[in-house]
């Protein structure tokens, strides 16, 4: 919705000149099917006026815009498929420096986090703190010892950092993400390689940001059967068959019929 505001807010200047109350004469014979008010003023104003916002009301929607463009800078990196653990826990820690109510939901312990001591101890034994493991995280990740502890950790690189078009405030996180990467260790650990887990937290966040860009704000209409059928094919498309797409269709297809005969 903001999006499109800034796409019409060019335009605004064109209904300057409606903002002033225009009067029109009102013949007699008109003035008895009119309400008294209007009929004894002649008073006219165009509805769009009423919706143009004032100028500090714009600025805060400008505001508003670009801080929810930073935001769209991290769902956009959640689609990557290399995200780890502690890529995430990164870019966590860059949002809630500058929004500090979201620290019930990103932090290290977090409400959407199952298993904060594992998550905890991988972001560790990834960025090479393996030391500093505390006794509830190196229980909850003693699955991942190795047999042989002469097998090297690979690096995990971070994500190459594209540069956004955005204004300020997403040009501002997107530089912060990469300076936020903690140097990943080349030494060699005890731990298996742990790069494959997904946090908890991405698997959730990618879902819905994944959900955002595949429906988009153009749609004209879309039941919960179809999107769902959607969200499958398309989270499991390398698993699913020509087989299993017909029937998917064929399923969202009777719902929707069903629907509308209920309506009908």
């Amino acid at each position: 919705m903001l999006k499109r505001f800034e796409d019409l807010q060019r335009f605004l200047h064109l209904f300057v000149d409606d903002c002033d109350i225009e009067r029109e004469e009102v013949e007699d014979g008109e003035a008895n099917e009119v309400s008294s008010s209007a009929s004894n003023t002649g008073l006219r104003r165009i509805p769009m006026v009423d919706l143009i916002p004032s100028a500090g009301e714009q600025r805060k929607i400008a505001e508003l815009l670009d801080e929810m463009t930073a935001f769209n800078v991290i769902t956009t990196r959640f689609q990557r498929q290399d995200m780890t653990i502690t890529t995430v826990r990164d870019m966590f820690d860059v949002v809630m420096e500058g929004h500090e109510g979201l620290d019930g939901y990103l932090a290290v312990n977090g409400q959407i986090v199952e298993f904060p001591d594992f998550e905890a101890g991988v972001v560790k034994v990834q960025s090479g703190s393996e030391k500093t493991l505390l006794a509830a995280e190196r229980k909850a990740v003693s699955h991942l010892l190795c047999l042989q502890h002469s097998i090297a950790h690979e690096p995990i690189d971070a994500p190459p950092v594209a540069r956004s078009k955005r204004k300020r405030a997403a040009q501002a996180l997107d530089n912060a993400l990469p300076k936020k990467t903690r140097q990943r260790t080349t030494k060699a650990s005890k731990y298996e390689d742990t790069g494959w887990i997904p946090a908890t937290s991405v698997v959730a966040e990618r879902f819905f940001s994944m959900v955002k860009s595949s429906v988009g704000y153009l749609r004209k209409s879309m039941s919960a059967s179809t999107l769902e059928t959607v969200m499958f094919l398309k989270l499991n498309w390398d698993l699913v068959t020509l087989g299993s797409v017909s029937a998917a269709i064929e399923r969202s297809n009777d719902a929707e019929y069903v629907v509308y005969s209920d309506d009908e």
